[in-house]
């Protein structure tokens, strides 16, 4: 094989992992869209119910309760996939192509073992509630905590391809160089 076949070769495995992560990204972008709607219906409906028939139901906050890390992790793994998580590139902008892929991917794979950390603790979390139900009695905490497991799943994966993308690009093997670009954004 030579070295244009194998950099051929990496760069459509690069964009196909590009587009799993493209289409799970806009997935996720869907979920998060009902589970703020929810929220937000949820807790009006409680204010309603509390404020105007004096009658609210316990179950309300802890669902809505429960939905914050799907925004919070999800929506985090949206952020890495587009960039847009809280950074300070003013040092990284000035750096050149290379020191700067290399920074990129330091940093990505910091991102990814804290999203390890947090789907190993997801999972410890999962075990403790697995047969335990919420404070009103009406549902397990098994759902909820797996919630943050997938969150860090989800961190990880899309990390995982920004660290990817940046290794193919120093390598020559850039997925966005062939025939325009593999991700739609």
């Amino acid at each position: 094989m030579t070295a244009s076949n194998v950099s051929h070769a990496l760069r459509r495995f690069v964009q196909a992992i590009d587009l799993l992560a493209y289409w799970m990204d806009r997935a996720l972008q869907a979920i998060l869209v009902v589970v703020m709607s929810s929220i937000f219906l949820l807790m009006f409906a409680q204010v309603l119910l509390r404020y105007v028939i004096h009658s609210p139901f316990a179950w309300i906050e802890e669902v809505a309760a429960y939905q914050l890390p799907i925004l919070a992790l999800w929506g985090a793994a949206v952020c890495i996939r587009h960039g847009s998580h809280l950074q300070v590139d003013l040092l990284l902008n000035a750096l050149p192509r290379i020191l700067r892929s290399l920074f990129v991917i330091a940093i990505h794979l910091l991102i990814f073992y804290f999203a390890l950390k947090v789907y190993q603790s997801g999972h410890a979390l999962v075990e403790l509630g697995r047969n335990e139900l919420v404070t009103s009695r009406t549902f397990s905490l098994y759902w909820p905590r797996m919630t943050i497991v997938l969150g860090g799943a989800f961190i990880m994966f899309q990390a995982g391809v920004v660290v990817l993308k940046e290794a193919a690009g120093l390598v020559g093997a850039n997925p966005d160089d062939d025939e325009g670009r593999s991700s739609k954004e």
